[in-house]
């Protein structure tokens, strides 16, 4: 957990992630610095900061400065795309281990192809994924069309079909995460509830995967991601498709979703008990303020709460007929400020290190004004990722997208983009 405190209060034994100077935006350190002695006590506080942040983990090992790399002019003056108003989330991942997906607790980690530094390997297997994945998605919609529609009816699912394409997502994820999750950004608010069971399945993998779950773990947090709003079909018409505000009476009923979603499948028997855990608990908060059961804390499953934080950061994410979807970043910041609270803090900071501070599909400026679409993300440079190059600093499109490796090309994020406010072509998107 990171905690400010005033210049005055820093003391020896502190580990300090970030600073900040009245009136600015906090600048974060790409690795926290551990503050040895008096003379770091002096140095820090002589350069003009009112507030630091520190990390209170008592679990995290000490890293002096020159350990991490770091010497006192980093302190002194962050770089420039340090200084872009999102590089807080760059503190997420400062712990190498949970950065590269450390295994879980007795999980078998899952084997990783990708290359560690995100270099140009990376990018050739994710070009590659891209095709299967592209694929793969377009099946799972298809799926989730067929089986919603059936629930309503009463008709049972077909587990068969269910169990082969969760499979198929399993394994392109496990080849390389990034590529089907790339295809998460894909939203309209015409197929919201199709699109939204594939996504909360897509990010519960890639998320999973991140984690080192084992192939079997994955596949069991798929199918039940997958299937987690299926409850929803069980919930009158009038009720699910009101257009205005629920009554009272009404959202106590529309939260039931989860109750009805668990009872219409385990009544089927073809789904685990962890899977179930999705179905039952994807509404449940960490401080026990969720639904349906009131659990708090670990009490909440694992996949349970894997499945809430991807569950809401695709909803922020999703355009909908009355409002246009949260940018990525933007959701990434919020469901930041509500670990602990709504959200295992661990869930949080680890879907940020497993998506990027800029998640794929997010429209970036430039320090050189051209505008950007992230197309890849560099998981060793969090704030240099790849991106395709849409306009130039007149705002004028590029005949097509250009490819630019920000850690070569000497470029930088300054901030991101809303898609109405940068005019290109909208293909370029699904580039």
């Amino acid at each position: 957990m990171i905690k400010k405190i005033g210049i005055e209060d820093i003391d020896k034994g502190m580990y300090v992630c970030g600073m900040e100077r009245s009136g600015c935006s906090p600048v974060f350190l790409m690795n926290d610095i551990l503050i040895n002695s008096a003379e770091d006590l002096e140095r820090i506080r002589a350069k003009g900061y009112a507030s630091v942040y520190i990390s209170v983990n008592d679990e995290m090992p000490a890293v002096s400065a020159e350990a991490a790399g770091q010497t006192e002019a980093d302190i002194a003056e962050p770089s420039e795309g340090e200084r872009d108003e999102n590089a807080f989330l760059v503190c997420m991942v400062t712990d190498e281990s949970a950065a590269l997906g450390a295994p879980c607790e007795k999980e078998e980690a899952a084997p990783s192809i990708c290359a560690p530094d995100g270099g140009a390997s990376a990018c050739t297997e994710f070009e590659e994924e891209l095709v299967e994945a592209k694929e793969i998605r377009h099946e799972a919609e298809q799926l989730v069309r067929g089986f919603l529609q059936n629930a309503r009816v009463g008709k049972k699912i077909e587990s068969g079909k269910v169990e082969e394409t969760v499979g198929k997502m399993v394994d392109s994820v496990m080849r390389n995460q990034d590529a089907l999750t790339s295809l998460a950004r894909l939203k309209s608010f015409d197929d919201y509830t199709f699109a939204h069971c594939v996504n909360v399945c897509i990010l519960s993998l890639a998320l999973g995967r991140h984690m080192g779950l084992s192939k079997e773990s994955l596949y069991q947090l798929g199918l039940g991601a997958i299937l987690h709003d299926i409850g929803k079909m069980l919930i009158p018409s009038h009720v699910l498709n009101k257009p205005g505000r629920l009554t009272e009476e009404e959202f106590s009923l529309m939260k039931r979703h989860a109750e009805l979603g668990g009872e219409f499948l385990s009544g089927m028997g073809f789904l685990s008990e962890q899977s179930l855990e999705v179905v039952t608990q994807h509404h449940e908060r960490y401080d026990g303020s969720g639904y349906y059961c009131g659990l708090a804390g670990d009490y909440i499953g694992l996949f349970g709460r894997i499945a809430a934080v991807a569950d809401v950061y695709d909803a922020m994410t999703s355009n909908r007929v009355y409002q246009l979807g949260m940018p990525r970043e933007d959701a990434l910041k919020r469901l930041y400020q509500m670990r602990g609270s709504f959200f295992d803090p661990e869930m949080v900071e680890r879907l940020i290190k497993c998506l990027g501070v800029y998640p794929i599909g997010t429209l970036v400026e430039l320090n050189t004004g051209e505008n950007a679409i992230v197309k890849m993300i560099n998981h060793a440079h969090p704030l240099q990722p790849v991106v395709l190059l849409i306009s130039d600093r007149e705002q004028v499109p590029f005949p097509k997208p250009v490819v630019a490796d920000l850690t070569a090309d000497g470029k930088w994020i300054t901030n991101s983009k809303r898609p109405d406010e940068i005019s290109f072509p909208q293909a370029y998107l699904t580039a």
